[in-house]
């Protein structure tokens, strides 16, 4: 029976999920690493009522680990005392070294939601859909001394949707991705794992998401400004009368003749048009910082502002 010490973040319904499909196989889970407290956030995060994986092991006699350095000497020599024939990581934040990567008698593998090699590194789903991408999907893939490079062992790939939003495209890969975990471990113990080494062409890196890449401007087109604000609703902001407004919602409207970026269109009583590079947009909810959700008819009466005057711009 495969002996599997699995790395996650307990926070994260992405780890969560293939975690428990790993328990419902026919494996030895000898030890579980989850991420240190402080990188346990997510764009995932694991709703209430779902038991983490930690919780689960720790039910289960699984020893628990979460050191703040997987490479120190401690923590490596308790993982090789293990004696694993697997490492498998979902979701873990912390990149891991050679000295942790040879210690399993077979790979360490990893399950990172994008096709690689498009969209290496952390938050894939949240930059694909930034990035407007017709396809997204999960890449299960060796674990080698690079980010997300090591060779190919399975791909799913899903279509991505108008109104997709992080959870939403998170939910629909792993519908298809836990799928896999009984397929890894099963193809492991009979010796036919394939590796694919992972194609040139197509490659792309992203890192941390920032504060910033939240910061609307009105220069920027009409499409991609719908998509910012629906790949994460309520997150995506600009700044009028010297406080935050985070957008709910937004929708592409025909727009005519040429508008200065930023210029209200029209006020309804429910939703308001403001013109942005290339088209405009059809605004409902708006959310003050720290405050309560009213809609953009009402908060342009709050600041003063009527059509034909300038939203400002972040």
């Amino acid at each position: 029976m495969l002996r599997i010490v699995f790395f996650g973040n307990s926070e994260s319904l992405f780890s969560n999920r293939h975690y428990h499909a790993l328990e419902q196989i026919a494996c030895e889970v000898i030890g579980v690493v989850d991420a240190p407290p402080a990188q346990r956030s997510s764009t995932n995060t694991q709703p209430p009522g779902l038991s983490s994986f930690v919780l689960s092991a720790r039910q289960r006699g699984i020893p628990v680990f979460d050191p703040p350095n997987p490479q120190n000497p401690e923590f490596l020599a308790r993982l090789g005392d293990l004696a694993p024939d697997m490492l498998l990581a979902v979701g873990y934040p912390k990149i891991l070294k050679q000295p942790v990567l040879s210690i399993p008698r077979l790979f360490p593998v990893n399950f990172h939601a994008s096709l690689l090699p498009a969209y290496r590194g952390k938050h894939p789903v949240f930059w694909c859909l930034r990035n407007d991408e017709r396809w997204s999907g999960l890449t299960v893939h060796v674990m080698d001394s690079g980010i997300d490079t090591g060779d190919l062992l399975y791909q799913v790939r899903v279509l991505t949707r108008k109104n997709d939003t992080v959870p939403t495209l998170y939910d629909r890969i792993m519908d298809k991705s836990v799928k896999l975990v009984p397929r890894l471990v099963q193809d492991a113990e009979n010796g036919v794992l394939q590796c694919t080494p992972q194609p040139e062409a197509g490659n792309s890196y992203y890192s941390s998401i920032k504060e910033q890449d939240f910061r609307l401007c009105w220069s920027q087109s009409a499409r991609q400004l719908r998509r910012w604000i629906a790949t994460t609703p309520g997150e995506c902001y600009s700044t009028a009368a010297g406080m935050r407004l985070f957008f709910q919602d937004a929708e592409v409207v025909p727009a005519s003749g040429q508008n200065p970026p930023g210029k209200i269109l029209a006020l309804q009583r429910a939703a308001g048009t403001i013109a942005v590079g290339g088209g405009a947009l059809r605004l409902q909810q708006v959310r003050r910082e720290g405050g309560s959700m009213l809609s953009f008819p009402a908060l342009c009466k709050e600041i003063g502002l009527r059509v034909g005057d300038l939203f400002p711009c972040s």
